[in-house]
């Protein structure tokens, strides 16, 4: 999601308070350049995804193994190295705004063996917003990249949207407490059953109000029941395509136990230690401050501890 407007999210657990997080919505332009010339491939490992015009990420040159910015094409302003590009297809063509036929037409600018993010945030109004089936019957298009591609599924949020704005679209009305990135992706994947895919995609935003703890807790439950699924699908690449600890107090903490204990510690096997890859949204303007890095992005790239 690129950050437009607020919307609220609930927390997957009645253990945990409200989750806000600020939504993502598509660029308001049309892109008219290629893709990136840097090295390309599945992506693995530590990235950033960013908006266009965001600034100050010479601060993380070399120091990240791969990007994305919810379009087709790498809108770097600060030109820096930001590692593998993975280009998404942010959503489907509406009014005056072409997403999927734009995506499409650039395929064919992409460097053999990209990886290839699907629709962002499929269940949320604000975002890309369609049913699961809806998401399968475009889906033709972008699976037929796979011969020479690496194709992840749509990718979706950890919260369901309050009553205030808008609603979720795995029934089409607003379900209270219960978590509808995992209710669409399971629907998705049932109705997808005629594709493979490479990857699947989710995202990650901390609570509003939540402790260091709750957090903890949150990401784990969240990505546990997406590995399931992976698991249940036969789809080898777990990966966080957007994550950030929307509460700042101790978010430097929160970086450190995610890359530090959760993504390499035995506890958490069924979860952390089958993400492959995950990007923090460097939109959050948490990396850095101006040219430099913050704690938080020396701590996220293992340069400093906290």
């Amino acid at each position: 999601m690129l950050l437009t407007s607020q919307s609220i999210f609930l927390a997957s657990s009645a253990l945990f308070s409200a989750v806000q997080a600020q939504p993502h919505g598509p660029h308001g332009h049309t892109h008219q350049h290629a893709t990136s010339k840097r090295a390309t491939g599945v992506v693995t490992g530590r990235g950033i995804v960013y908006a266009d015009g965001n600034t100050g990420m010479g601060a993380l040159d070399g120091k990240l193994s791969w990007s994305t910015d919810w379009t087709a094409w790498e809108d770097n302003p600060s030109n820096a190295n930001l590692g593998t590009f993975a280009p998404q297809v942010w959503g489907l063509d509406v009014p005056k705004t072409q997403f999927l036929s734009a995506f499409m037409n650039a395929a064919s600018s992409f460097p053999e063996g990209s990886t290839l993010f699907g629709f962002n945030e499929p269940e949320i109004y604000t975002e890309s917003w369609m049913t699961p089936q809806t998401a399968v019957d475009n889906w033709g298009g972008i699976d037929g990249l796979k011969t020479s591609h690496k194709i992840c599924t749509p990718c979706v949020s950890n919260g369901a949207q309050n009553d205030t704005s808008g609603t979720g679209t795995v029934t089409g009305q607003y379900l209270s407490g219960i978590n509808q990135g995992i209710n669409w992706m399971t629907e998705f994947l049932a109705a997808a059953k005629d594709y493979k895919f490479d990857c699947l995609c989710m995202h990650f935003y901390g609570g509003q109000s939540n402790t260091v703890a709750e957090d903890q807790a949150m990401i784990e439950s969240q990505v546990s029941a997406m590995a399931s699924l992976a698991s249940q699908y036969n789809i080898p690449d777990l990966i966080i395509s957007e994550m950030a600890r929307v509460n700042g107090d101790q978010e430097c903490e929160f970086v450190s136990w995610f890359e530090g204990t959760f993504l390499t510690d035995s506890q958490y096997a069924d979860s952390g230690k089958k993400v492959t890859a995950y990007a923090y949204n460097y939109n959050l303007d948490t990396l850095t401050s101006g040219e430099k890095l913050t704690s938080v992005g020396s701590a996220y790239i293992g340069e400093d501890s906290c």
